[in-house]
């Protein structure tokens, strides 16, 4: 009897085995895409149901856009609080991440290990426990002359900086040093040196630290709760007083508009920087 060459049982392993791996992969994605797409949609067809009940908890029984109508002045409103926000803090996370990441990945200097940790712990951290904390920071603390769309700014870049932290640092970790040597040898400054030869070649990382915090901003709840007053209603403020007023195609309503506006903010950040091809 003879045996089958390595070659020939590989090949007959992977024909027994390839084939129903391949229907899983598939059955797997599908599910996933559909967890995915279906809660927007049922929320869509929510606030366009002229009825409360939907068919199959999925699609409106009846189409109506009077949740739109009715309340566009203070969907527009909640918008326009959290731009306000959002585009402070990525400026802020931009000009604070960019030093902070080019000194991880470029300088040695004691404690660059534990600094590394600090700036990740945003990330890890229980979002409740910061804003409580900078509740009473910027409550009866040190910090309460600060107003509260500067609070809300600030605590907003605490928790969204590492997002444009960690991909500079990895963007940066790609670029040869040799590059920047060659430019100070040439009698570049350290300042030029990073303006003319880093920041160029991290473009792709900073788009996307802008786009992870722009989101991280527009989707925060427990800072901006603790730390709002009733004049500053972000989206997902919104959505939590109408949930919580027993409004619930109005909160669909904000909650669709919070995921078109948000998408869109950032597909035209991808657009607008990819197309200037400035670098």
């Amino acid at each position: 009897m003879t045996t089958p060459a390595a070659g020939n049982v590989s090949r007959l392993d992977g024909w027994w085995f390839l084939p129903p791996f391949r229907v899983l992969f598939l059955f797997v994605t599908l599910a996933l895409v559909l967890f995915i797409t279906i809660p927007p949609v049922a929320l869509l067809s929510l606030s366009l149901s002229q009825q409360f009940d939907l068919v199959w908890g999925i699609f409106p029984s009846g189409i109506s856009f009077d949740m739109y109508r009715d309340w566009g002045f203070q969907i527009f409103h909640s918008i326009g609080d959290s731009l306000r926000i959002a585009l402070p803090v990525v400026v802020l996370s931009f000009l604070i991440g960019l030093p902070v990441a080019y000194a991880l990945a470029r300088l040695d200097f004691p404690g660059r290990a534990l600094l590394g940790e600090l700036v990740s712990i945003p990330m890890v951290f229980p979002p409740i426990v910061l804003a409580f904390g900078l509740m009473q920071l910027f409550g009866n603390g040190p910090l309460g002359f600060v107003g509260p769309w500067g609070a809300i700014i600030f605590g907003h870049t605490v928790v969204a900086i590492p997002f444009m932290i960690m991909p500079l640092v990895s963007a940066l970790h790609q670029i040869d040093p040799a590059y920047e040597d060659a430019a100070l040898s040439l009698g570049a400054g350290r300042l030029r040196t990073v303006l003319t030869i880093v920041v160029p070649n991290v473009v792709p990382a900073i788009v996307t630290g802008m786009a992870l915090v722009f989101a991280r901003s527009i989707s925060d709840f427990e800072i901006t709760l603790l730390l709002t007053t009733p004049e500053i209603s972000t989206m997902p403020v919104e959505i939590y007083h109408a949930f919580e007023s027993g409004s619930t195609r109005l909160g669909a309503a904000v909650s669709v508009a919070t995921s078109l506006f948000s998408v869109a903010i950032i597909v035209l950040i991808e657009i607008v920087v990819r197309k200037a091809k400035w670098w």
